[in-house]
């Protein structure tokens, strides 16, 4: 099989190689998380201190 046969998209010289084509087709997308409401860990809110802005135990 040859480059200019459609069934192999390979090019012939591997040095060579014809650039990445990239797919943005809805089947290859991330899902949407709808994690707002989830506990998540301090690593989950970077820049914020632990307890800021819980209110305090006094």
């Amino acid at each position: 099989m040859t480059a200019t046969d459609p069934r192999n998209p390979q090019p012939d010289d591997p040095r060579h190689p014809a650039p990445a084509q990239h797919n943005d087709n809805a089947h290859s997308k991330m899902p949407k998380r709808d994690d707002r409401d989830r506990k998540q860990s301090p690593a989950d809110r970077p820049g914020k201190h632990p307890g800021e802005g819980e209110p305090s135990v006094s």
